[in-house]
């Protein structure tokens, strides 16, 4: 069984307790079909998000990290519109710069705060994203897949109020493109079937579970924050650009920029572009030897809504409906079968 939802207050955790679950039968099951993450999976207590063991040693530089007020943080559960987001946020911040847009990669404008964190001893990666992020000029735009209660202690007893950008989408997709994710860029090799199971139990990979996660941001109480629904960039994302612009306080944008940022965030421009397809992230993970990938895989795969019809029979469908409802209870959010 999943950990319940949290409760609606709020809640500051003074440190994190760590709990060693690689004994666990699915995550032993996850392992199985994993080419790394030899060390194991913890669990971060007490708010209980799933991260794998060399992540604990960098959870006190995480919480005594310094914020800025004129950050902005895009936060997000992965695959649920992060890329999507950044760029649509960078290009906000940097007057519609498509020329850098379209010549220098997203990872290189943007920071990944915690990417060095969730790295087991496959890669060869040395930089530190946390110093790095420490490093940048103001303003900066800092991107983070990790759930509120584990945000820098600064945001969370408001010491320092930058704002939120928080995407979600509904789950059952997130959970498809979550599962092609962990194929092509960790080599997980056990089937659909077992990562619906492993995302339902909150145990796919890391920052689970998914609904827990959603939770811990709209039962923040954190005023500054925006709040995107994936489907609903996808059904009119010109009114999604100008709510972005209203919230980071740009300029009134004329009919001309809205319409020339459009075409730069059309699914056809990001699965063309080496700047923001990821497709050298692809490469490398093909080459250590952490990739199940098909010929001619990509990060940037479909884009659509509701691809999760083509993956789940009606009972796995069914147990996702159940916990769609249980956070549907706690924050309002309805998780459309769309």
């Amino acid at each position: 069984m999943a950990e319940p939802l949290l409760s609606q207050r709020y809640i500051i955790e003074e440190k994190h307790e760590i709990e060693d679950i690689t004994s666990n039968n699915l995550i032993q099951e996850l392992m199985h079909n994993l080419p790394g993450y030899k060390n194991g999976f913890i669990r971060v207590k007490p708010s209980g998000f799933v991260f794998i063991s060399e992540t604990q040693i960098h959870l006190e530089r995480i919480r005594k990290f310094e914020v800025r007020d004129d950050d902005i943080w895009i936060c997000t559960f992965p695959k649920c519109g992060t890329t999507w987001t950044q760029e649509l946020i960078w290009c906000l911040m940097n007057n519609f710069d498509f020329k850098t847009a379209n010549s220098v990669n997203l990872d290189d404008r943007m920071v990944f705060f915690e990417y060095c964190t969730i790295l087991d001893e496959v890669f060869d990666f040395s930089t530190d994203t946390i110093q790095q992020a420490a490093d940048m000029p103001s303003p900066r735009i800092i991107k983070t897949h990790l759930p509120f209660q584990m945000l820098p202690d600064q945001i969370r007893t408001r010491e320092k109020t930058p704002k939120i950008v928080h995407v979600y989408r509904n789950s059952r997709d997130v959970c498809v493109s979550h599962y092609h994710h962990w194929k092509i860029l960790k080599g997980f090799s056990g089937g659909f079937d077992l990562w619906a199971k492993l995302f339902l139990e909150g145990l796919g990979g890391y920052y689970g579970p998914f609904w827990k996660h959603v939770e811990s941001y709209y039962c923040s109480q954190y005023d500054n924050i925006f709040f995107v629904k994936y489907e609903d960039m996808k059904k009119d994302l010109r009114s999604t650009i100008v709510a972005a612009s209203n919230f980071i306080g740009c300029n009134k944008l004329s009919v001309n920029e809205i319409s020339q940022l459009e075409g730069h965030l059309s699914f056809t421009n990001f699965q063309n572009s080496p700047t923001l397809n990821k497709q050298h992230l692809v490469n490398l993970c093909d080459k250590v030897g952490c990739s199940n990938q098909n010929e001619g895989a990509v990060f940037v795969r479909k884009g659509i809504v509701g691809d999760w019809k083509n993956y789940f029979r009606h009972d796995m469908s069914e147990n996702f409906r159940q916990r769609d409802k249980e956070l549907s209870d706690v924050t309002g959010i309805v998780m459309e079968d769309v």
